[in-house]
């Protein structure tokens, strides 16, 4: 905590009260130079956090076939003969109508609903209205007179990845005709007959053009969170203040009646410088951003008693 000081010297000033509040203090009202806490200063500020974080996307292009004929022997040529005729064996064998591929397959990326906490507001220093005002010469009371207002803080909502986009290859095998045939064993003897060979024709699938992956970038969002930016931290610092051992009543009543007309003193003015009325005097300083922790001169300019 930085403590400023400087000397002032004592004012006394002559007044006529005329009417229940007057333009400035009693005659007997002297000043001294008491320490009070000067308010910290912020500045509005904008934060950007971010609520939506940027990933990959896979889309998929799926492979286009292509169709076809072939034309497999299923019997050889052979010549017969009227005499002996010719012996035939049968041969199973097995062709490949569609080949093998790669299909791909894409799994879109999971997120989780994550909070973080955001601090808008830095922790701060307050003067404690219970507290009488601190002469300058006594530098260390004036710590025992400050109270801690807290930090504030905001929750932000944001989606997180789990587990990220991701492409799966699937296999799938190739796709097989069983076909048997004639083969010739024995040719036939005697009157020669030639027998073409028979063919038949099987329908073929191939791949004219694979599958392909495309991936796009999916940008990261971020939120706007309003804080609030300390530009300067509260003070104690020595400021002319009315001495509160020799203030006048009628001085003390007079300020009651001006914190009644802003809404801060409750009850009947009665020139006591009691807890409710440093309270209500706190209360107008801080809502002013003016330093508390005295009658100041300040203070008293701002009510128009001065």
């Amino acid at each position: 905590m930085k403590i400023i000081h400087f000397s002032v010297s004592l004012l006394t000033a002559t007044v006529f009260i005329s009417a229940p509040i007057s333009a400035e203090p009693a005659a007997q009202d002297a000043i001294c130079a008491s320490q009070v806490l000067a308010p910290a200063l912020f500045r509005p500020s904008t934060e950007a956090v971010t609520v939506y974080e940027s990933s990959t996307r896979y889309s998929t292009t799926p492979v286009q076939m292509g169709y076809g004929e072939r034309k497999v022997k299923i019997a050889d040529a052979y010549v017969e003969y009227d005499i002996i005729p010719a012996k035939f064996g049968e041969v199973t064998e097995t062709v490949e109508v569609e080949r093998e591929r790669i299909e791909l397959e894409t799994l879109p990326a999971t997120y989780r609903t994550d909070t973080k906490r955001i601090k808008v507001k830095a922790a701060t220093q307050r003067w404690n209205p219970n507290c009488p005002a601190i002469l300058t010469a006594d530098n260390n009371s004036a710590e025992n007179c400050l109270l801690t207002v807290p930090a504030e803080y905001t929750t932000v909502t944001r989606e997180v990845i789990d587990s990220p986009a991701r492409t799966v290859k699937r296999v799938i095998p190739a796709r097989t005709e069983t076909i048997t045939r004639k083969v010739l064993l024995e040719p036939a003897k005697a009157v020669r007959r030639e027998i073409p060979a028979v063919y038949t024709s099987v329908k073929l699938a191939k791949v004219e053009q694979p599958a392909k992956v495309v991936t796009t970038q999916q940008l990261a969002k971020t939120q706007a969170i309003p804080v609030e930016q300390t530009v300067r931290s509260e003070l104690v610092i020595a400021m002319p203040a009315l001495c509160e051992a020799s203030v006048s009543p009628a001085t003390i009543e007079q300020l009651q009646q001006r914190l009644q007309q802003q809404g801060y003193y409750q009850g009947t003015p009665d020139g006591i410088l009691g807890p409710k009325t440093r309270t209500a005097l706190t209360q107008y300083q801080e809502a002013h951003s003016l330093a508390s922790g005295a009658i100041t001169l300040e203070t008293l300019r701002k009510l128009q008693l001065q």
